[in-house]
């Protein structure tokens, strides 16, 4: 388990730094927390969804 951490705009945080990396986001079950803790399946489907429009939307202001 475990998996990339994330801010509150899905942008991925360099753990030596904890400074978001430029133009990097993740959403789903490729981050930690409640991913990165157990195997939700199906029922993780909609915190999916939400973090990964997100993620996308961030992605496209970059």
């Amino acid at each position: 388990m475990g998996g990339l951490v994330t801010d509150i705009n899905c942008q991925v945080i360099d753990i030596s730094d904890g400074k978001p990396i430029a133009g990097l986001y993740a959403a789903g079950e490729a981050t930690s927390g409640v991913h990165g803790a157990v195997r939700l399946g199906s029922c993780a489907i909609l915190d999916c969804l939400v973090n990964g429009r997100i993620a996308g939307q961030q992605a496209a202001k970059a």
